[in-house]
């Protein structure tokens, strides 16, 4: 099977009892140009949960519908792995005073399913593409620290290696999750030299 080269702006995370909501929200990113991961358009026999990482460690942003349940185990381990890597959360709501909110998105600005539009605008607005500078270092530096993304990207040292290089080279301070998100979409074009695993030959 080909390597699926598709990269991801936005994730969006949600329980199976709001997939009408969830397809309708999605048709809102992708008319701004936005790619939307949307768990119910994974082809059946895919790696799901490798597919899901992946889209999640890529993506800019993430996007919660919640409904007035409880919050499904799955979406509340989404939830957490994005708060972990310091992703920007957006919450939508049918209504603000009828929601039971997860432990990690409880600080985060909630909004209406009707102000869908402005947390477009947000995402679209925050995916500022590098320079060609800064890129050309980040791809750099990666070749010269040797370790394959699916080492490094698990290792904050080294993450905090890049970027304290990226800064000194360039000026930019890129968050650790900027970096993640880059490395994975540079693999995913073919931009990146293939390394290995220490000990594999």
């Amino acid at each position: 099977m080909p390597r699926n080269k598709r990269t991801y702006d936005v994730f969006l995370s949600y329980s199976s009892d709001l997939g009408r909501q969830a397809k309708v929200l999605a048709q809102k990113f992708a008319e701004s140009g936005l790619a939307v991961f949307n768990i119910a358009e994974v082809a059946m026999g895919e790696k799901v949960g490798e597919e899901i990482w992946k889209a999640l460690a890529e993506s800019w942003a993430m996007v919660v519908l919640v409904g007035p349940g409880t919050t499904p185990p799955s979406v509340a381990v989404e939830i957490g792995a994005a708060s972990a890597w310091h992703k920007p959360i957006y919450v939508l709501t049918e209504s603000k005073t009828r929601y039971q909110a997860p432990l990690h998105i409880s600080r985060c600005e909630v909004f209406e399913i009707s102000d869908a539009d402005r947390v477009v605008e947000l995402v679209a607005g925050a995916r500022n593409p590098l320079s060609d500078d800064v890129r050309s270092v980040l791809v750099r530096d990666y070749s010269k620290l040797g370790v394959p993304t699916d080492v490094l990207l698990r290792d904050p040292a080294l993450i905090e290696q890049l970027r304290n290089s990226i800064k000194a080279q360039v000026g930019v301070n890129l968050s650790g999750e900027r970096i993640m998100q880059e490395l994975l979409r540079l693999r995913k074009r073919g931009k990146l030299p293939r390394l290995q695993r220490k000990g594999n030959t």
